[in-house]
């Protein structure tokens, strides 16, 4: 039994060989210069795929902190030809904005420079891409699509819809497409993102969605003309190992034939970069800050639901149970009414879960609806952490904005009782407090 990558590749060369005999562009060889090599970037290309979607899958189960789920059930729960056209516009956006780097950065056209040193444009010339560039690309369209949390289902259909739209996009056919080639990438569309004309190598980034070069002013798609010659100047080898090379010695290359124009071109994005990461982190500390958290504490509370004094005094959330995590000695001071307490080191440990799990069965009324737990402390922080400790038990939570300190600028220890009576769930029986 031949493996599937290699049926997969007769299957393309059955389609698109006998296309391009029939509706030809330009005259050349099936097996024109630089086939093998292509051929090779075929099946290499296909693991570094895969490899590249696990990474992806293992990035974003670390950085649970910045998943919404919410997000990612109301995405999956569109219908699937709704998600399958948003899939298509957030993929073909992101990758806009990665092509149009791989241009823009000198270092990084290094890598993109050997997909366009084809000469003869065929099915094949699809796969010619680094594997570095190949790893950069994929990350930027397949994380946002994980993140938004759209079925696999469509994930795998969007792969294959991409896949042929990338080998048709590279055809050496001239096929008319009518008004469809504003709507669906084709090869008219592409062969001029090709073209040896260096004053049209910043056209047509996007790969599916022409309108992305409409929408930002990058579009080239002159009536009735066609490129005559692929490439770029610079001589690139034809052999794979030679190309998986080229961009490092390209790079070593430019550095000691113009050190410090190209050093200050290179570094420029650098810097920019840098000064982006700076102000964002200054930013977040500030705001940290100003909310008595840590870092990563405040960036998990932009993903947690809030409530403030204000609303809770307005009556704003019905069914509460506060709940304080904060040390036994704090809450011998002061507590808010007689909130019970389950102190985030508790929460943290694990059994502290299972107190305000019972907590909340305790308070269930006839009518079954759930109780919000509203998670108190000091100022904040400790509760949004006890927030992400808790968000696996299927809970209705909320953390108070301010914590007890903002409740107590609000709202003297005597009212506590008045404020409380018609939001709060009454427990049936007392909770042990620690």
């Amino acid at each position: 039994m031949l493996p599937e990558i290699v049926k997969g590749f007769i299957i393309l060369a059955c389609i698109f060989i006998p296309l391009e005999r029939i509706f030809s562009l330009h005259k050349q060889k099936i097996f024109r210069l630089g086939w093998a090599t292509d051929a090779t970037y075929f099946f290499t290309g296909h693991f570094i795929g895969k490899s590249v979607a696990i990474v992806a899958t293992v990035t974003l189960s670390m950085m649970t902190n910045f998943l919404n789920p919410e997000l990612q059930s109301k995405v999956a729960s569109q219908p699937v030809w709704l998600q399958f056209v948003e899939v298509v516009i957030v993929s073909d956006l992101a990758y806009y904005i990665a092509h149009r780097l791989l241009h823009e950065v000198p270092w990084l056209w290094q890598f993109h420079a050997v997909h366009h040193s084809i000469e003869r444009m065929d099915w094949l010339a699809a796969v010619r891409v680094h594997p570095c560039e190949q790893v950069f690309t994929q990350i930027c369209k397949i994380l946002p699509l994980f993140w938004l949390g759209f079925t696999k289902e469509n994930l795998v259909v969007y792969g294959l819809y991409s896949a042929a739209i990338a080998f048709l996009i590279h055809a050496n056919i001239n096929i008319r497409f009518g008004v469809l080639k504003w709507f669906v990438a084709t090869p008219e569309f592409h062969q001029w993102h090709h073209t040896k004309i260096p004053e049209i190598y910043n056209k047509n980034f996007a790969v599916q969605l022409p309108l992305l070069d409409l929408l930002f002013g990058t579009l080239y798609m002159p009536a009735g003309k066609r490129p005559q010659k692929y490439g770029i100047s610079d001589r690139i080898s034809v052999g794979y190992l030679g190309q998986l090379l080229y961009p490092f010695l390209g790079t070593i290359k430019m550095l000691n034939d113009k050190f410090k124009k190209d050093m200050i071109r290179y570094l420029r994005p650098l810097r920019v970069f840098s000064g982006v990461c700076l102000i964002t982190v200054c930013t977040l500390s500030a705001f940290a800050l100003i909310n008595h958290m840590d870092i990563p504490t405040f960036a998990a509370s932009l993903n947690a639901k809030k409530v403030t004094v204000a609303e809770l005094q307005q009556g704003k959330l019905k069914s509460v149970i506060l709940i304080d995590v904060r040390s036994p000695e704090e809450y011998a001071e002061d507590r808010i009414g007689e909130s019970p307490l389950v102190p985030l080191i508790d929460i943290e440990a694990g059994f502290g879960v299972k107190q305000v799990q019972a907590i909340a069965r305790s308070s269930v009324n006839s009518d079954r609806t759930q109780p919000t737990i509203v998670l108190y402390c000091a100022r904040g922080g400790r509760s949004v952490k006890a927030y992400q400790k808790l968000q696996k038990t299927n809970l209705s939570l909320a953390f108070l904005s301010g914590g007890i300190t903002a409740w107590r600028e609000a709202v003297r220890a005597t009212q506590d009782a008045q404020i409380l009576a018609p939001i709060s769930r009454s427990l049936p029986q007392p909770v042990t407090r620690f």
